[in-house]
């Protein structure tokens, strides 16, 4: 299971990444040099149209990543413009030494906050990338985009490997570099769980949704169902209003769910030693809202999440969950 971002040049490739079922769109400009910084128009437009977050490149040129400062206050601006619509940023800043600049970064994530941060592939440029991921882990990005220094992610997979292990959970490494279907079951078997693909998923110079799709499939394996923990009482209160809204719908945007190998986790995490917990059983075919697949530091693995109040015809069952003798839960297939 691995989230898929799709790098989008301009709003109809944008559309048509969300429409191939991508969980998050990297909105870029002139993919051909690699990207670089959009329109303050598209980035509008694309955030207004598109349900899945967009994460907005900021590269003020094409060529390296050392900045002249003109250069960097343009990308501190761009940052400051963004942050009224994007949930994230892709940014990535080397000193010429091949180091990466850690002061020049430091203010933008700060800046930035609280969006997203992705550092991008100058990550692939850096002279040393054991000391550049320490840099950027340090630095508290979020995530970091590689083709593990090579042509391709499959041919970087060992160094994609290392890179998970190196990073234990403290900062996603997402693969990138001419990522096709075939490659992704590799990518996840060397830890990688989030795929980035631009150029591979593009016809007729747009991104197309079928190949998009396709790369989705890859990434997603069909699951049965999806659960969500609550109380009995909270249960009770949406079968009466008609729908159910948790806490975090207004506070984080979207409702917390897990999949069985993720819900006793969670469940110790956050119900531990209480009564009245119930698992609810969701169909996510039937489910009216997005549900993206995101990454987060309390699993290996990424959780869904439902962008948007759950219908109640999604809920296939209501199962009571009770702690053990020491206040514990546990769940078939945790």
């Amino acid at each position: 299971m691995a989230v898929v971002e799709i790098c989008a040049e301009g709003i109809a490739s944008a559309v048509a990444a969300e429409r191939g079922g991508a969980d998050r769109v990297e909105l870029c400009a002139h993919l051909a040099v690699g990207g670089i910084t959009p329109s303050a128009g598209a980035v509008v437009v694309a955030c207004g149209e598109l349900a899945i977050p967009v994460h907005v490149l900021i590269r003020p040129r094409e060529g390296d990543f050392v900045y002249s400062r003109p250069e960097f206050d343009a990308m501190e601006c761009d940052i400051a413009f963004t942050k009224q619509w994007a949930a994230g940023v892709v940014l990535g800043l080397l000193t010429r030494n091949g180091r990466v600049n850690r002061a020049r970064t430091a203010e933008l994530i700060a800046t930035a906050r609280p969006m997203s941060v992705t550092f991008h592939k100058a990550f692939d440029a850096a002279a040393d990338p054991l000391q550049a991921l320490d840099d950027l882990i340090e630095l508290g990005v979020d995530r970091v985009l590689t083709s593990g220094r090579a042509a391709t992610a499959r041919e970087g997979v060992a160094l994609l490997a290392e890179l998970s292990r190196r990073a234990a959970g403290r900062i996603a490494i997402m693969a990138g570099g001419a990522i096709d279907a075939v490659d992704v079951p590799g990518l996840v078997a060397a830890g990688v769980r989030e795929i980035h693909a631009g150029s591979s998923v593009v016809e007729g110079g747009k991104t197309d949704a079928d190949r998009v799709r396709r790369l989705v499939a890859a990434a997603k394996p069909p699951v049965a169902e999806i659960l969500h923990l609550t109380t009995r009482y909270e249960w009770d209160r949406a079968v009466a209003n008609g729908e159910y809204r948790a806490a975090s719908l207004a506070t984080e945007g979207f409702i917390h769910a897990s999949t069985a190998a993720q819900v006793a986790g969670s469940a110790n995490r956050y119900f531990r030693g209480r009564t009245g917990v119930v698992v609810l059983r969701i169909d996510p075919t039937r489910v009216e809202v997005p549900v993206l697949w995101e990454m987060s530091t309390h699993s290996a693995t990424p959780f869904p999440h439902l962008f948007g109040p759950l219908n109640l015809e999604a809920v296939v069952g209501v199962i009571p969950l009770e702690p053990d003798v020491d206040g514990g839960f546990s769940w078939p297939g945790s």
